[in-house]
């Protein structure tokens, strides 16, 4: 994953942040309840917030690379919010500006951040017209 971060970092500014809860929770609306709390601590509201869903809006290389184009344009921050294994809570999925889906599977929250990263990673070359991403 600092792989993909690496790369990105010269195209765009990037910061991984992967906050972890410590404990075994065995509730999951007691996890959601304490992921949400730590991610929060994490969130601007100053930034479009990008929550990845199964059930959000699958979008294609270019459709992607364009909608962070229109966002940077809005002189905005992005957060990508990955979930961990039990997902993301309704209040935050609800205080996304897009809800986006990488595939209809249901990915472990590592395989899905790792495939994020490539994506944007895809996306930013197709912006800054670097030839990396073949159609």
């Amino acid at each position: 994953m600092s792989y993909y971060a690496k790369k990105i970092a010269p195209l765009c500014p990037v910061e991984v942040c992967l906050p972890k809860v410590k404990g075994r929770i065995e509730k999951k609306e007691e996890r959601l309840r304490i992921e949400e709390k730590v991610l929060k601590k994490h969130l601007s509201e100053d930034e479009i917030l990008v929550v990845l869903d199964e059930r959000g809006q699958t979008l294609n290389t270019i459709e992607l690379a364009s909608k962070i184009e229109k966002w940077l344009e809005a002189s905005k921050d992005l957060c990508f919010l990955v979930g961990g294994p039990e997902g993301i809570s309704p209040e935050l999925k609800n205080k996304a500006h897009f809800l986006l889906s990488l595939s209809s599977l249901t990915l472990n929250h590592e395989i899905a951040f790792l495939v994020l990263m490539e994506a944007l990673y895809r996306s930013f070359t197709i912006l800054k017209k670097i030839p990396y991403h073949r159609t």
